[in-house]
């Protein structure tokens, strides 16, 4: 599994404060690796983010952001 970021929250007395996120730059949005790592360790994450070109999404549990928006992480 390769994530390309792990944002972790300050809080430390919620046990869901990791979002992990991938940054995919082609319009072929395969997050293979990012389902992996959500399976395997869902109890430790809070939101999976895939940062993309195109307009907000959420879907299936992931929120997909365009690249502006990342510093909003």
């Amino acid at each position: 599994m390769e994530v390309d970021f792990l944002i972790a929250k300050p809080s430390l007395t919620r046990r869901k404060n990791i979002s992990p996120v991938e940054v995919k730059s082609s319009r072929r949005y395969d997050h293979v690796s990012l389902d992996k790592f959500t399976r395997k360790y869902r109890q430790f994450l809070h939101t999976p983010y895939v940062l993309h070109t195109k307009d907000v999404v959420v879907s299936d549990g992931i929120t997909y952001l365009p690249l502006y928006m990342a510093p909003c992480l």
